[in-house]
């Protein structure tokens, strides 16, 4: 089955990613709802893609994952304005190194919200519950498999579980039951019109959104850094190929490949 007329819900979407995620999506003639806690950005992306391209379908919606009652009527709004619900991208996330005052939100935005957004795709596209079944996309990190990176060990901690969420939820006898498939995506840094350098008592917003990453190995290598169109187009690929449980990896602005 194609993705074409597909309906795609994208949190973290006034992200850079998420805005990669959203145009990637749409010209594979994907409907898209943006979901953001910065609903004027959405709205503003939405009308620019709306200038930028024909006969496509977008919508957009004020989105707190960490706020259950927000979340969830953002699923209903999804299915309200379209008529149904097939994709669901968990991309909305937080990096902060002030570990004593923001732990928790981090804990709650990159690990809760991932539980909160991929059950909520259970509910509504589960065959059970009257669905079609699905795919989900969690929106993971590269780091999550570095050694080297010391920097902001709750970050690291809550991506890491995401493939652990993943590949436990996302078990073939999980899926039979709904037929939800649960996906993880790990990009590496990613290049944005803003320059973020992540060191020791900076904070980094939503998907690696950073120009130039230096001495994060011992000082002596700098951090690769893609764009965020390539991680758009691995999306692709991974809703078209992926298998549910599975974790990919996209680096070097080079093709998405699975971990084995």
């Amino acid at each position: 089955m194609g993705l074409e007329n597909q309906v795609a819900l994208v949190t973290g979407a006034a992200s850079d990613i998420g805005y990669a995620y959203a145009k990637c999506l749409l010209l594979k003639k994907v409907k898209v709802l943006l979901c953001d806690v910065n609903v004027d950005e959405c709205q503003a992306i939405a009308h620019q893609f709306l200038n930028e391209f024909q006969n496509i379908n977008i919508f957009s919606t004020k989105c707190d994952v960490t706020n259950e009652d927000e979340f969830e009527n953002a699923f209903k709004t999804c299915i309200k304005h379209f008529g149904r619900l097939d994709i669901v991208i968990n991309n909305a996330g937080v990096f902060d190194n002030s570990i004593e005052r923001q732990w928790s939100a981090i804990v709650n935005i990159n690990y809760g919200g991932v539980v909160r957004g991929t059950l909520l795709a259970i509910k509504y596209m589960g065959i059970p519950n009257g669905g079609s079944g699905g795919t989900v996309i969690q929106t993971s990190s590269l780091l999550a498999f570095s050694d080297n990176y010391h920097c902001n060990p709750m970050y690291l901690s809550t991506k890491k579980y995401l493939m652990e969420f993943t590949k436990s939820f996302g078990k073939n006898n999980h899926f039979s039951l709904h037929g939800v498939k649960i996906i993880t995506l790990c990009p590496e840094f990613t290049s944005t019109n803003c320059v973020r350098s992540v060191c020791k008592n900076e904070t980094l917003h939503e998907n690696e959104r950073v120009d130039k990453v230096e001495d994060l190995k011992n000082n002596q290598q700098s951090t690769k850094i893609q764009k965020p169109g390539n991680v758009g187009n691995a999306l692709i690929t991974i809703l078209e190929y992926g298998k549910t449980g599975e974790t990919w990896i996209v680096e070097d602005n080079k093709p998405p490949r699975v971990v084995e």
